[in-house]
C-alpha cells in the first residue's frame, strides 16, 4: 500500500483562479518552473533542465513537463512550496517571492485544471501529489512517475518533474496574438525556444574561462529533443557603458550596451530562423532588456526606463523601432531591485529601481537609430581611407543626377583614382548594388570617370556576389563626349575584411 501525507494549504480553490488571472502568458508560467528547476541544481554541477510537449486525448489541451536533475524537495520543502507566498528556503534570487509555483500552476492549467509533481531530494521513491488545489491535500509515496504518453523527459531519473495539462488557448499565448490560431507542437516549441532562449541566456551562453554553458535546457516534443541556445540582443554599432550606482549600501557595477538593431541577426537568431516574438523592430519590441545576474527579467523596456521633460514616461513611437539594449546587473540580494510577484517584469515602487535608471538618464534612446548609425559608419570609413592614404580627397559631399542624390563615399586619388563606395549597417540587398549603379552612371554621365564600386555590407551571400559579378558585364553609358566609359568593376566587402568595428 502506498505510504500517503496530508497537508494542509494556505490557499483556496477560489484564490488559486484568482492566481490564473493575472494575465500570465504560458512562456511566463513555464520560465517560472524553469527557475525553480535551475535554483535547484546541486552545487558545483550545471544545471539540466527538460521541458516535454505531447498532444493531449483530448484536442483542446496540451501536456506539458518541466524536469530537472537538482537537490529535489523533501516534504517539508514540498510543503512549503505548496503554500502562497511562503518564505523561499534557497538563497537563491530566483526563488524571489514564494509565488513561483502557484503563480506556474494557476497560469497554465487555467485555475482549476490538472497538474502533478513528483519530487525526491534523494534516489528511491518520489513525493506526488495532484492538483487542483484543495485546503487539503494528499502526497503519496510512489516509485515511479507516470506521465501522459508522449511526454520524453530526455534524460533519465530526474530529481523533480512538474506536469500540467494546458488548455490548448492557453498554450497559444506563447506566440504573438496575430499566430494564435496555431496547435501543432513543432511549431509551438520553436516559439518556447526563443522565449527560454532569450529569458536565459545568461545562464547558456559559454563562460568565458570554461568554455561551457552554466546551464542546460532542451526541449522536446515525442523523441525529437532541442537544446534551447542563447539569444542575444540582436545589435550592432553597440557602446558599452561601464557605469555605478549605490544600492543597498553598497556601490554595484552596472554594465549598458545599447546599440541599432541588426536584422540580419535577428533572420537567423533562433536555431537558424528569425526571432518572431522579440527584436520585430516595432513599437511593442523596442526598447532594451534588463538582466539580474544571469537571468532577464525584463524586455521591451522604455518608457519603464526614460522619462520626458514632463516626468511622463517616454511614448513608443516608429522612430524608437530600432533601438535596442541591455542593462546587466550583478546578481543581487533577494529584495534589492525587486521584480512583480510572478517576475514578468520589474517592481516599479521599489525605489531602487529609480536610482539605477537616474543613471541611465544620461544615454537617452536614439530616434531613428538606423539613419544615425549608418551616418556614424559612413564617418569611420570615411577616417579609415583618409589615414589610409592622406593625400586622398575622401568626401561624402558629391551628388549625380537631377534629383541630387549624394553617393554615400567617393574617394578619389593620384592616376584617376575614384572608388564609390556604398554602405550598408545591415546584410547586402538587390537594392544596394543598383543603388551603386546608379551612383556610378551618374558620375559617368558628368564626365566623372569611376574606377570601382564597392557596396560595404555586414555581410553578403552568394547570390548577391553572382549579381554583382553578372552586373559587371552589362554595358555602361558613354561620357558627356559621346567616348565610351570604362566597364563596371563593383566589388563586395565586409566590415569584418575591412576592420571596420560595428
Amino acid at each position: 500500500m502506498e505510504k500517503e501525507y496530508n497537508i494542509s494549504i494556505n490557499i483556496t480553490p477560489k484564490a488559486f483562479e484568482g492566481l490564473a488571472r493575472q494575465g500570465m502568458l504560458c512562456h511566463q508560467g513555464i520560465c517560472e518552473l524553469c527557475d525553480d528547476a535551475l535554483a535547484a541544481a546541486l552545487p558545483g554541477e550545471k544545471a539540466r533542465v527538460c521541458v516535454a510537449l505531447a498532444p493531449d486525448s483530448d484536442k483542446n489541451y496540451l501536456n506539458i513537463a518541466v524536469a530537472d536533475w537538482g537537490c529535489g524537495m523533501e516534504l517539508a520543502a514540498l510543503t512549503n512550496a505548496l503554500q502562497l507566498g511562503s518564505a523561499p528556503l534557497s538563497n537563491d534570487r530566483l526563488n524571489e517571492h514564494g509565488y513561483g509555483l502557484n503563480n506556474a500552476l494557476a497560469c497554465l492549467s487555467g485555475g482549476t485544471g490538472d497538474w502533478c509533481i513528483y519530487t525526491r531530494s534523494q534516489p528511491g521513491p518520489y513525493f506526488k501529489v495532484s492538483g487542483p488545489f484543495d485546503l487539503n491535500m494528499t502526497v503519496k509515496m510512489t516509485e515511479s512517475i507516470d506521465l501522459p504518453e508522449g511526454l520524453n523527459l530526455q534524460w533519465p531519473d530526474p530529481s523533480t518533474v512538474i506536469h500540467v495539462r494546458v488548455p490548448m488557448a492557453i498554450a497559444r499565448t506563447l506566440q504573438r496574438q496575430g499566430n494564435r490560431k496555431l496547435s501543432d507542437l513543432v511549431t509551438l516549441r520553436m516559439w518556447l525556444i526563443e522565449h527560454l532562449g532569450v529569458a536565459y541566456r545568461g545562464y547558456l551562453k559559454l563562460d568565458p574561462v570554461t568554455l561551457e554553458p552554466s546551464a542546460k535546457i532542451a526541449v522536446t516534443v515525442g523523441q525529437s529533443s532541442l537544446l534551447v541556445p542563447p539569444i542575444p540582443v540582436p545589435m550592432m554599432m553597440g557602446r558599452t557603458e561601464k557605469l555605478e550606482v549605490e544600492l543597498g549600501g553598497q556601490v554595484v557595477p552596472v554594465t549598458y550596451v545599447h546599440g541599432t538593431l541588426d536584422k540580419s541577426k535577428q533572420e537567423h537568431l533562433v536555431q537558424g530562423s528569425k526571432a518572431r516574438f522579440y527584436y520585430q523592430c516595432s513599437q511593442p519590441t523596442q526598447g532594451i532588456d534588463i538582466r539580474l545576474g544571469k537571468r532577464v527579467i525584463a524586455t521591451a523596456q522604455l518608457g519603464e526606463v526614460w522619462h520626458r521633460e514632463d516626468g511622463s514616461p517616454l511614448c513608443r513611437h516608429n522612430s524608437y523601432n530600432d533601438f535596442v539594449g541591455e542593462l546587466i546587473l550583478p546578481e543581487l540580494p533577494r529584495g534589492v531591485l525587486a521584480t512583480l510577484n510572478n517576475k514578468t517584469g520589474i517592481d516599479r515602487n521599489d525605489p531602487d529601481w529609480d536610482v539605477v535608471f537616474e543613471v541611465l538618464a544620461d544615454f537617452p534612446p536614439q530616434k531613428n537609430a538606423a539613419a544615425l548609425s549608418e551616418d556614424e559608419l559612413k564617418k569611420k570609413w570615411m577616417k579609415i581611407l583618409k589615414a589610409a592614404n592622406p593625400e586622398d580627397d575622401v568626401t561624402s559631399e558629391i551628388s549625380v543626377w537631377p534629383t541630387g542624390t549624394r553617393v554615400d563615399v567617393v574617394d578619389k586619388g593620384a592616376n584617376g583614382k575614384c572608388d564609390i563606395y556604398e554602405l550598408k549597417t545591415r546584410k547586402a540587398e538587390p537594392q544596394d548594388l543598383y543603388q551603386l549603379r546608379m551612383y556610378w552612371d551618374g558620375l559617368v554621365l558628368e564626365g566623372i570617370q569611376p574606377t570601382r564600386g564597392i557596396l560595404l555590407t555586414a555581410k553578403y551571400n552568394d547570390a548577391i556576389r553572382e549579381m554583382a559579378e553578372q552586373m559587371n558585364s552589362l554595358p555602361t553609358p558613354n561620357l558627356p563626349d559621346g567616348t565610351p566609359s570604362e566597364p563596371y568593376r563593383f566589388l563586395l566587402a565586409t566590415h569584418q575584411e575591412k576592420e571596420l568595428s560595428v
